[in-house]
């Protein structure tokens, strides 16, 4: 007789660990996993619904870093941004740069969208020259040179050239 039951894990809390596949002790798993409804045993048609479960993750993880790959071709072929703005004068600008504004220019260049959760911009108050990161997946990530220029002014009438 085994020692040891084969159980698959289904902790909704952490994701990280569901659908885990686990060899635990009988006692333990009797005693404490299944009561407590943390595991379920793993027979041939459950064991094939997470493999299948796996794979599906896997592919869906290949699709994000192609089209993060092809994103980035596109990306990388902008190497500065120019954002016009109203300053005071010390060059201070009026406002503030949001990511909303670089989204907007990056489709501008590109036409692909991005999350404004993927931008990280750092704190811009004047005029002149910042590095900002955009992160598409984990492992993918650009750096742009993002250059905030002044309107000019005729007659307290700001035009843009």
């Amino acid at each position: 007789m085994s020692k040891k039951i084969t159980l698959i894990l289904k902790n909704e809390k952490d994701r990280n660990q569901q659908n885990q596949i686990i060899h635990v002790t009988r006692g333990y798993a009797l005693n404490y996993l299944i009561p407590k409804n943390m595991a379920e045993i793993a027979t041939s048609g459950k064991l094939k619904h997470v493999n299948m479960l796996e794979q599906r993750k896997k592919q869906k993880i290949q699709m994000n870093t192609k089209k993060a790959n092809i994103t980035l071709k596109y990306l990388e072929k902008i190497n500065k941004i120019t954002i016009k703005k109203k300053h005071g004068s010390k060059m201070q600008i009026f406002g503030q740069i949001n990511e909303k504004e670089i989204l907007k220019k990056i489709f501008e260049c590109t036409g692909y969208t991005l999350n404004k959760k993927q931008i990280n911009i750092p704190n811009i108050k004047n005029i002149g020259k910042y590095q900002m990161k955009i992160k598409l997946l984990h492992n993918i990530e650009t750096y742009f040179t993002l250059n905030i220029v002044p309107e000019i002014v005729e007659n307290n009438i700001y035009f843009i050239k």
